[in-house]
């Protein structure tokens, strides 16, 4: 070893970083950039598209060995790289189930990253810790789970569907895990089937049990394959459920549901990562009537109240099964074991380490209240419910009327197509609003038949945004017929 002094010179002192003074002017930069952008979405393009290549020709620069200033970087940031990507919270983005955060959850995801707090363990967070258990405790009561309900946020729905099966697996034995079934609805969310994969479900050990004309899962439509599957010598497992599907906002009969799993001991996990906030409304709770009776439910405050992702969530309903699924304390973790009343989070899912996420949760619910986000979800099912009116008088068929916040609709020219040539023709739709930058809408299959879909989530969303997209709609399927035609005469 050299001498201890020679030690000591080459680690003296911290390495430079650029003064509190120039941070702060390198903080404003950001900040009023972050507010322009965010004052002048109504007005941007919704996103420009670009090849690998192009990509790859304007970034692909090896890292500096110095550094570059700042506000180039930042340059470098809005003209390269902030164009090519989808403004997720544009008014007019309606595709999928887009994020629409509101700007205090945005300060929140600042104040997350700046002071950078681990929240996996309490000795290192209590004070982060006692924010996430209190704003869990707000959901679940919202959904009207029993006080024993315990939970933690995630990435996201697919994390939190993951560790809902991850918790009900655990009541299996080696035995039964590879005969147990999963039955699930055939509107589910695909994170399901992943998320069966990962914990080492074959595809024959999920039943897709059909949806009713509703696109809804029954307890009838569960009820023979369960007995089918009991007399094969099959393990009936668990039901997934939906409250509010990506498709078109449908949700299952949860009630209904909850007691028949619970008549024949099938663990209920609700995945309501889209649809849960609806239990904010009088009328959303109807909807959702039953959620609270669930084994365990998936909810997405980074979907419909205005949160910043990464925000997923999960409560279980008797939330010990959390901690007896997944604490471990390897030596190197004997330091963090809790009290009975403290919580490691770290202990309740599959990340040790885990940023705030609940800050910019709390932060806004304080900021805004929770009135505001009441007022959001009713303001985006009455979206829904007036561009179904205006699709309807626009001569749009309708396949599956509003459900939540989503309606699902198809252009049908008169004269008759074959349903070929309307797939065709409404996928070409889809992409032609996409290309105008004036909107962009997702398409998915509704029993086999291409369907057009607008999810509303965004508080920016306007009567005057969905007129827009109705317009634009009509023209561009008008143009869309044309060429059909053309093309049929072309043919003949």
């Amino acid at each position: 070893m050299p001498p201890l002094s020679t030690l000591r010179s080459a680690c003296e002192g911290a390495l430079p970083h650029p003064p509190p003074e120039e941070l702060r002017a390198l903080a404003q930069l950001t900040l009023d950039w972050l507010l322009d952008h965010h004052a002048s979405l109504p007005d941007q393009p919704i996103g420009r598209p670009a090849s690998r290549a192009a990509m790859q020709a304007s970034l692909g620069h090896p890292p500096p060995e110095t550094g570059r200033p700042f506000a180039a970087v930042l340059q470098e940031f809005a003209d390269k790289i902030a164009p090519f990507a989808c403004r997720v919270n544009h008014p007019r983005f309606l595709a999928f189930v887009p994020g629409a955060p509101s700007f205090l959850s945005v300060l929140g995801d600042f104040l997350c990253a700046g002071t950078n707090f681990f929240a996996g363990v309490w000795l290192e967070a209590a004070g982060p810790a006692q924010v996430e258990l209190l704003v869990l405790d707000w959901f679940r009561s919202l959904l009207g789970m029993p006080a024993g309900a315990l939970g933690l946020l995630t990435s996201g729905g697919s994390e939190a569907n993951l560790t809902a099966l991850v918790v009900a697996r655990e009541r299996l034995t080696e035995d039964e895990l590879p005969r147990a079934v999963l039955y699930v609805s055939d509107q589910r969310h695909w994170s399901i089937d992943r998320a069966a994969k990962i914990i080492g479900l074959r595809a024959r050990q999920v039943r897709s049990v059909p949806s009713d004309e509703c696109l809804r899962l029954t307890p009838a439509a569960i009820a023979g394959a369960v007995e089918q599957d009991r007399a094969a010598g099959l393990v009936p497992w668990a039901v997934v459920a939906n409250a509010g599907t990506t498709h078109t906002g449908a949700v299952d009969p949860l009630r209904a549901l909850a007691s028949f799993c619970r008549e024949r001991g099938l663990w209920l996990h609700v995945d309501g990562a889209y649809g849960w906030a609806a239990v904010l409304t009088e009328e959303g709770r109807q909807q959702l009537d039953g959620i609270g009776e669930a084994d365990s439910v998936t909810l997405d405050p980074h979907k419909w109240l205005a949160q910043t992702f990464e925000a997923g969530g999960l409560l279980v309903r008797d939330g010990r099964l959390l901690q007896l699924a997944f604490s471990q304390r390897p030596d190197y973790l004997q330091d963090v074991e809790p009290a009975d009343d403290e919580i490691n989070f770290a202990d309740l899912g599959i990340a040790l380490t885990r940023r705030f996420r609940a800050l910019k949760v709390w932060l806004s619910l304080q900021v805004l209240g929770v009135g505001w986000h009441r007022a959001l979800v009713a303001h985006c099912c009455a979206l829904a419910r007036y561009a179904q009116a205006l699709l309807e008088g626009a001569g749009f068929e309708v396949l599956s009327p509003t459900q939540l916040s989503i309606v699902a609709f198809r252009c049908v020219p008169a004269g008759g197509r074959s349903e070929e040539e309307l797939d065709r023709l409404n996928l070409a739709l889809v992409d032609a609003v996409r290309a105008s930058g004036r909107a962009f809408l997702s398409s998915t299959r509704l029993r086999g038949r291409v369907a057009i879909r607008l999810c509303f989530i965004n508080w920016r969303t306007a009567a005057r945004d969905v007129e827009e997209v109705v317009v634009l709609l009509r023209e561009l399927g008008e143009l869309g017929q044309k060429t059909l035609s053309q093309a049929a005469d072309l043919a003949d």
